[in-house]
């Protein structure tokens, strides 16, 4: 082994072993990586359009749905990205998070008015919530405290905009038990997730710590279920912002995805 060559007991899924088996993983579901690949291209066009489209002042529907797809579109190949390397967390957290995008678009789609005035809440509520914690902790000088205490008191209370409360106000509410199974499986240290970090022998007491690498039918959801979830953000700009030259392209993209076997998380 060279200098420039690392295996994966050095330096895990940085590893020039991990990067050397990248056409492995994508072999292994070469229709499913295919796909996405071609729902980014697509997801991508729809983008660049957008932005030639919306152009708004900041803070209008428009432009905030224009960035939630600039949002997802990235979240959506980092995932791909991940999924190539074998690693499975972390692939799945940013699945969950196109769909955290999926809900707050949809959202936004269905109600403008009430999304913008929630989006403006959530806004406040965390600027309040951190100022409090800066305050209570007594971060910086007396001067600074002083400052930062009459931010704290100038700000508006505001509210919390949860993926839960998106979901309600979307059509894509049924997708909010993905998001929840995303969530234990992946994103939270929960007792589920740590469970894929212990292997247990077939026919055998016992068991050992282990690495999450994804094999074929694990990678093949995570991939199945990160399409679904960026699916509905194509559509929905494309819908919403009335992006006519997109018409008919969905159907085929859609009957690609129905056309392979079902897989869930």
């Amino acid at each position: 082994m060279t200098n420039d060559e690392s295996t994966f007991l050095d330096e895990g899924f940085l590893s020039t072993e991990t990067e050397s088996a990248i056409p492995e993983f994508r072999d292994a579901n070469a229709d499913l990586f295919q796909l996405a690949e071609d729902v980014n291209r697509l997801l991508m066009r729809i983008a660049h359009t957008a932005m030639d489209t919306a152009k708004t002042n900041l803070q209008s529907p428009e432009s905030v749905a224009v960035r939630l797809v600039l949002r997802a579109a990235g979240t959506f190949q980092g995932a791909v990205l991940l999924a190539k390397r074998g690693l499975v967390a972390d692939a799945r957290t940013l699945v969950r998070s196109c769909l955290e995008d999926a809900f707050a678009l949809a959202a936004l789609i269905t109600d403008p008015e009430d999304f913008m005035s929630k989006y403006e809440d959530d806004f406040n509520g965390a600027t309040k919530r951190q100022l409090k914690f800066v305050t209570e902790q007594q971060f910086g000088d007396a001067a600074q405290l002083k400052s930062l205490t009459e931010k704290y008191n100038n700000t508006p209370k505001g509210s919390s905009l949860t993926p839960s409360d998106l979901a309600k106000r979307s059509p894509l509410d049924i997708q909010y038990l993905m998001y929840q199974r995303l969530s234990n499986d992946s994103a939270h240290p929960s007792a589920t997730s740590l469970a894929h970090h212990a292997y247990r022998h077939p026919g055998k007491s016992g068991w050992c710590y282990s690495w999450q690498v994804a094999d074929e039918e694990t990678n093949a959801a995570t991939l199945h279920v990160a399409i679904q979830a960026i699916f509905p953000v194509a559509v929905g700009i494309v819908d919403f912002l009335k992006l006519r030259s997109f018409d008919g392209t969905f159907e085929p993209v859609l009957e690609r995805l129905e056309a392979l076997p079902p897989r869930g998380i």
